[in-house]
């Protein structure tokens, strides 16, 4: 069988094979929990790490070159290859391109999907910027210019936050209703 072959061909086959072979087993790992997502385990270069969102929060970085990627460029260097190459006699030089060209198209998508479903992931974590505009009570008095705490529903958790009063010369006592209406360090509250 093997015979018939010329020495790109058996290069482009085994490229499919050897990407293909490692593509499906990273595919299974991690499904089943055994391997990072690629964008943590120090399997990728940064295209794009310098992202954020208008508060400061980075948003996940584009990482082209990941193993998971390479092992999907792999794959279809081989196959587009392969493929092109076995096709009416096309020249090696076409079969080259188009086996670059789909590797690199393949090798954007998955990193695309991975930068997509790093976006869903969230750490749960709460910022005080997210309480601004939260109705809560005052949990410990806030006296003039000092600052006391303010039990707030945020995100559906309730939270202790330091909070001091919009009005410094006020006093809010404990279990009064206020409204969030600045966040810093501590959040800024007033009567409700």
């Amino acid at each position: 069988m093997f015979e018939y072959l010329s020495g790109v061909d058996i290069m482009f086959l085994g490229c499919a094979i050897v990407g293909g072979g490692m593509f499906i087993l990273r595919s299974i790992m991690l499904l089943i929990g055994l391997a990072g997502d690629d964008g943590h385990d120090g399997g990728g270069a940064d295209v794009d790490a310098d992202m954020s969102h208008g508060d400061g929060a980075p948003v996940a970085d584009f990482k082209m070159v990941t193993l998971h990627g390479l092992t999907a460029f792999l794959m279809m260097f081989g196959l587009v290859g392969f493929l092109v190459l076995r096709k009416d006699g096309q020249a090696t030089w076409v079969a080259g391109t188009a086996a670059v060209t789909v590797g690199t198209v393949t090798m954007f998508i998955i990193a695309k999907i991975f930068q997509s479903s790093r976006k869903l992931s969230s750490d749960g974590t709460i910022y005080p910027a997210d309480a601004v505009g939260a109705s809560g009570s005052v949990y410990l008095t806030i006296r003039p210019g000092e600052i006391g705490k303010v039990q707030v529903t945020v995100r559906n958790a309730l939270k202790v936050f330091d909070a001091r009063a919009k009005d410094a010369a006020a006093e809010i006592k404990t279990g009064e209703h206020v409204k969030v209406v600045e966040a810093s360090d501590v959040l800024v509250v007033e009567r409700r």
